[in-house]
């Protein structure tokens, strides 16, 4: 057995997918075996298994995901003919990598939420702001707070936290129920999008 690793087997998808294809496969892998899905009373082990194989997602879509670094290693998967490829591998890439990796597909499965965001900081800027213009230098000043309030809480609303940094701060069963409505709505989708 040779070591080299078949990362279209590992995404689930036939060497021929295209690029939009391997993204999704890697998606919808990513959310099934992401470690903060599993119950709070699983073992160590499966712990570490369950981190190792979504190392080995990411690895998989770093290669796949990019068209240059997938010529090359569909290249190198030719040359190893019909000698059969690992099934158990060790992931490159690491736990941090591998979850920066994800935070993309995940604000992106997030991303109706996210493109909603609340003017919440801004609005209660604006007011604070004509409060206290208003205590300083009456109306003038009021209008010139509100403005300056404003513009402050407009920076705080987009330059909150990441969606993922957010999410790496729940919980731990609050994580698992965000996985598994994302793994959920995404699945449901695509039976829907091969429907139609």
């Amino acid at each position: 057995m040779s070591n080299f690793v078949d990362y279209y087997t590992i995404l689930k998808v036939s060497p021929k997918a295209t690029q939009e294809e391997i993204r999704q496969a890697y998606k919808k892998e990513a959310l099934i075996s992401h470690p903060d899905r599993l119950p709070e009373d699983a073992s160590e082990e499966d712990r570490r298994e369950a981190t190792r194989q979504f190392q080995l997602i990411a690895d998989a879509y770093h290669t796949l995901g990019d068209k240059s670094r997938r010529a090359a290693y569909d290249r190198a998967r030719a040359s190893h003919g019909s000698t059969p490829f690992a099934t158990h591998a060790t992931p490159t890439a690491s736990s941090e990598t591998a979850h920066n990796m994800f935070s993309s597909a995940f604000e992106e499965l997030l991303k109706d939420e996210v493109e909603h965001p609340t003017y919440m900081w801004r609005m209660l800027g604006a007011g604070a702001g004509l409060v206290i213009g208003f205590i300083l230098a009456n109306f003038g000043g009021a209008l010139m707070g509100a403005v300056a309030g404003k513009t402050l809480g407009q920076i705080r609303d987009r330059k909150g936290v990441s969606v993922y940094t957010a999410f790496e701060r729940l919980e731990a069963s609050e994580k698992k129920k965000i996985l598994s409505a994302l793994l959920t709505q995404f699945l449901t989708q695509g039976a829907v999008g091969s429907m139609k």
